[in-house]
């Protein structure tokens, strides 16, 4: 006997509170990317549905202050290390894409701009860090010595068989 499946529920929704272009198909292509770190899967579903999202125009430039296609898009993941990654998805009328990670307690939007894109701080227990897009990575990436290295957090809900190796 054969029986038809039924699909009466969703597996994720977004809150009442998700504005249209937070949800867009741009920025979940962008998302997977940061899902995953150097060919391993990074963050489970779960911590994405827990991350908080704030916006901000990081680009240099004149644009128009309602076109939302423009808002670049921050994801304070949940703890891990004494911090948080905070996630970056850049978004311009030339594209969206994954804008690297920074990590500390609070992150701080500077008005000093390098290669286009503001500098960001975080500050966190040893003190503040800078970070900076860089033009070669296509995304943020420390100025100086990162406060943490992404490769040695080990986040309490990694699946064990895709841990990186050591």
């Amino acid at each position: 006997m054969m029986k038809r499946m039924s699909f009466n529920s969703s597996y994720l929704q977004f809150s009442s509170y998700t504005e249209p272009y937070q949800r867009a198909d741009d920025v979940g292509y962008a998302i997977t990317e940061f899902m995953w770190f150097k060919g391993y899967p990074f963050y489970a579903i779960g911590a994405l549905t827990e991350a908080k999202v704030a916006y901000a125009r990081l680009a240099q430039g004149q644009f128009e202050e309602t076109d939302q296609d423009n808002f670049d898009l921050v994801f304070c993941m949940g703890e891990s290390g004494g911090g948080h990654f905070f996630e970056l998805v850049l978004r311009s009328d030339k594209g969206t894409t994954y804008g690297g990670w920074v990590w500390g307690e609070d992150l701080l939007v500077t008005d000093e701009f390098i290669n286009g894109y503001r500098v960001l701080a975080t500050t966190h227990s040893a003190g503040k860090t800078h970070f900076a897009y860089s033009r070669r990575r296509r995304g943020y990436q420390c100025i100086g010595r990162p406060p943490v290295d992404k490769s040695t957090i080990v986040l309490p809900r990694r699946v064990r068989g895709f841990q990186a190796e050591a």
